[in-house]
């Protein structure tokens, strides 16, 4: 084989264990996924190890762990769409050893000497490879009609990246064995590998993807950096009487670049691992430069809600004064016995207004946060009675089922935590009022992290083509005309106290009672930065 080929293998060897380490370390769920990616790797460094000719009998021998790629991949798809049964994937696995078996110990089966012709059993192979190839991509597309919007751009890569590899791994096997060592199907290989980064990314939590984009541009400097110091050694020796080093030194800058970044997540996982051993007490690197992202979004949203705050002011000033002038002048009309209905219908339009602009400056100006011990589940009583009476009539005849009634306190700021209450009830009882049977559920449970609470109600639940942006500002699934219109702004506030206080809300539909779910999950006690600020 040439050189060529050789130097093909050595992008796709690298890309493949960098994705392979950051799956295995830094994703969640992703096991199939590093497996793959280590099969990829794997299979090319035995290509690879054919090119050398003092190797070529070891790679010829295992090349055939290539097949391992087919039962990954469907390990894999079978992780993405979250199946519970993996006797498919373990009977791939098993068919994967057999035919690796076979290629070490009957060598010249599958391939001819140095794999550049076909063996007996060459084409029975490739139609099992096919055939293997085949069930992932179906799964796939049979999943993805089912997934969530949401989810389907990550099946819809990994559907690709598998097309691509596929076809990379089939084309280069029948090249090959056809006496072709042309690297067309490895560049198919390697793009699969890049398709799939986007994949790799889903599965890791925000802060790690974006810790992790950073830190691959200082890695591949790092990695240049590197090689070009061995480059300069190896020129310095290139007069010592060994030529060899004068012929290859550019590719060994080439490779040792490529190794470098491939390792790098392994140097990062081992660095942490010794600084929290021989540093107890200090921040890694890691943990430093994500408090760093968190401290630069948390800036970010800071100047933006400065900016919306100013813009509030401004809106509230303009809407406020006129909506006080129509106020006045309706009392007038009503005095001079102007037509009740229509000033009725007036009235409410005006109070709408009135509580449309209250919602903005609550949402765009927030206040302070007051912080104190906070009895919760006295809390969440005074926020049912006191959304109860803000409803008034409105109010369906439905008792709150409270559960979990033992003393349960937080650090928060007990007028704004039960604004959050107040504004989940208030949404949960407009949504019992046409709901034959309604039930409304409120329980408190301990949790490792935190306190959280949970508000189920019977009604008819959040529409699924809502739900991934439910807490954004302006988003209701309540209609604008009626007797109590939403204005989208709630829920946008819930999250916003909530996130200020270290939590987090959730929305998902109840799994008992049929409804709305929403999950509130606070800290027992404020972080350290927190407090500080509002001391």
């Amino acid at each position: 084989m040439g050189p060529l080929f050789a130097y093909s293998l050595v992008p796709v060897l690298s890309v493949a264990l960098l994705l392979c380490f950051t799956a295995a370390l830094r994703g969640r769920n992703a096991r199939g996924l590093a497996l793959y990616c280590l099969a990829t790797a794997l299979w090319s460094g035995a290509l690879l190890l054919l090119c050398i000719p003092g190797t070529a009998w070891v790679g010829q021998r295992f090349v055939t762990v290539g097949a391992f790629i087919s039962a990954t991949y469907l390990h894999a798809a079978y992780d993405v769409t979250r199946q519970r049964s993996y006797r498919l994937v373990a009977l791939a696995y098993a068919v994967a050893v057999v035919v690796t078996g076979i290629g070490v110990f009957i060598p010249n089966i599958l391939y001819g000497p140095v794999a550049l012709r076909r063996g007996p059993l060459f084409w029975p192979s490739m139609v099992l490879a096919v055939s293997a190839a085949v069930v992932p991509l179906v799964h796939l597309a049979r999943s993805y009609r089912h997934e969530a919007p949401e989810r389907r751009p990550v099946l819809r890569s990994l559907g690709i990246a598998g097309a691509l590899a596929y076809s990379g791994s089939i084309g280069n096997a029948l090249l090959l064995s056809s006496g072709y060592a042309v690297p067309l199907g490895m560049y198919l290989v390697l793009a699969a590998l890049l398709v799939l980064v986007h994949v790799i990314n889903a599965h890791q939590a925000p802060g790690d993807r974006r810790l992790l984009e950073r830190s691959l541009v200082y890695s591949a400097m790092a990695a240049v950096l590197s090689a070009g110091f061995l480059f300069g050694v190896l020129t310095l020796m290139a007069g010592s009487g060994q030529p060899f080093l004068a012929e290859y030194r550019v590719g060994a800058f080439f490779l040792l670049a490529l190794a470098a970044l491939a390792f790098e997540p392994v140097r990062q996982g081992l660095q942490e691992w010794l600084g929290r051993r021989l540093l107890k007490g200090r921040a890694t690197g890691s943990e430093l430069a994500a408090a760093l992202a968190a401290q630069e979004a948390r800036a970010d949203q800071a100047a933006r809600l400065a900016e919306l705050g100013q813009f509030t002011s401004a809106v509230a000033h303009e809407v406020r004064n006129p909506l006080g002038v129509l106020s006045a002048h309706l009392k007038l009309l009503e005095r001079r016995g102007g037509d009740a209905e229509s000033v009725a219908a007036m009235r409410e339009q005006i109070e709408r207004a009135s509580h449309f602009v209250d919602e903005l400056l609550r949402y765009g100006r927030p206040r302070p946060l007051d912080l104190r011990r906070v009895d919760v589940p006295a809390t969440l009583a005074l926020a049912g009675s006191t959304a109860r009476q803000g409803l008034g009539a409105l109010a369906p005849e439905v008792e709150i089922e409270f559960s979990g009634s033992e003393s349960l306190e937080v650090e928060a700021d007990q007028a704004q935590l039960s604004q959050v209450f107040v504004i989940l009830l208030e949404n949960a009882l407009l949504a019992l009022r046409e709901v034959p049977s309604p039930r409304l559920r409120v329980r408190c449970e301990r949790g490792e992290h935190g306190l959280r609470v949970h508000v189920e109600d019977s009604g008819p639940g959040i529409p699924s083509e809502l739900l991934p942006r439910l807490f954004q500002p302006f988003v209701t699934g309540r209609k604008r005309e009626g007797p109590r219109p939403g204005t989208g702004l709630g829920l946008a506030i819930a999250r916003g106290i909530v996130e200020r206080h270290a939590g987090n809300i959730r929305a998902r539909r109840s799994e008992v009672l049929g409804g709305a779910s929403f999950e509130v999950e606070l800290p027992y006690a404020q972080p350290v930065s927190i407090a500080a600020a509002t001391s």
